[in-house]
């Protein structure tokens, strides 16, 4: 309707010009017809740069919107989500070639991470046997402390394939969090299995329970994992002698305090990544850094976190915390 009647005000204003011009001399004429033109016209050019500008912005905003939703869609791929793809649909035949060509390298991707994590499991695995055997025939041999030594080198080898079968498990699917369990009973079964190692390292292991159950939404094997490495992490870095504290409240949370080193405050966020241990974690413990980074991955997939402070009285207290859920 604008462009009709802008037509139509458009053709007017040139046909009494026209007529105007017809009764003047040629300059006169030409004058003539410029002025009664910009006079009746010159309006319009206004309202068209708007509507011109409109429309332009109109089309690129609808443009951009399948962009816009590609781009979030790229934001939220990360190591724990490769199965994700970018949408083809709504994009500018221009844009699907690229769209297309970063599908096929996230797949390339995904594959990757599939062929690296069953080697982990498989390598875990192959290895479980042989460590058992070691083990064993360590025991039976005559005490020294070379063979003590030998004992404590494949105790850490054991921990290791452990913690690389529970990682394995973690990338390969994701976890079944529809069960209801009780933290404090979790925490206390790892207790009482993990206490005869601590008293062999020569350190005791208490545990400080919640008057009431404390219900959490989750998957019972992964939360006794998490809390099982936590206690292992604190007893390796305790010394001898020492009480490694493991408590449970009534928030969620489950505290484990050592009365080690403790963690420096620049180190206590890259403590949870895979891998990464410092100069003085490395002297002091043969662990490969894979237990608080399995620790970290259990509590984001509950929807919790897990952090390090100080302990007191010295040390470090490593604390997991949870999502309350119904009993």
């Amino acid at each position: 309707m604008l462009a009709i009647a802008l037509g139509g005000g458009l053709a007017a204003a040139v046909g009494a010009a026209l007529h105007a011009a017809t009764t003047l001399s040629d300059d006169g004429k030409a004058d003539k017809f410029v002025a009664e033109f910009m006079g009746d016209v010159g309006w319009m050019f206004p309202v068209l740069a708007i509507a011109v500008l409109a429309v332009a912005a109109v089309t690129i905003r609808r443009s951009l919107k399948a962009l816009r939703a590609v781009s979030a869609q790229a934001s939220a791929i990360a190591p724990g989500a490769v199965a994700l793809r970018l949408p083809t649909e709504g994009l500018p035949s221009e844009l699907e070639p690229v769209v297309a060509a970063v599908n096929g390298a996230l797949e390339r991707l995904a594959k990757g991470f599939e062929i690296q994590r069953k080697f982990t499991a498989d390598a875990a695995h192959e290895l479980r046997t042989p460590l058992a055997i070691l083990s064993a025939g360590l025991e039976n041999l005559p005490t020294s402390a070379e063979v003590e030594h030998l004992c404590q080198d494949a105790e850490r080898m054991n921990r290791l394939v452990a913690q690389l079968l529970r990682v394995a498990r973690l990338d390969a699917q994701p976890m079944d969090l529809s069960q209801t369990v009780d933290l404090c009973e979790i925490s206390s079964r790892v207790v009482e299995h993990l206490a005869p190692w601590a008293a062999k390292r020569g350190c005791r292991l208490a545990f400080e329970g919640a008057e009431a159950p404390v219900w959490i939404k989750g998957n019972a094997d992964s939360l006794g994992d998490a809390v099982r490495n936590l206690v292992e992490n604190a007893i390796a870095h305790s010394p001898a002698g020492e009480e490694v504290i493991v408590g449970v409240d009534a928030t969620g949370c489950v505290l484990v305090s050592d009365r080690g080193p403790g963690v420096p405050a620049v180190d206590r966020e890259k403590v949870f990544e895979r891998f990464w241990r410092s100069r003085e974690r490395r002297a002091s413990s043969g662990g490969a850094g894979l237990g608080l980074a399995i620790v970290a991955e259990i509590a984001r997939a509950h929807g919790g976190h897990a952090l390090v402070t100080d302990a007191r009285g010295g040390g470090a207290q490593f604390v997991l915390s949870l999502p309350r859920g119904d009993g």
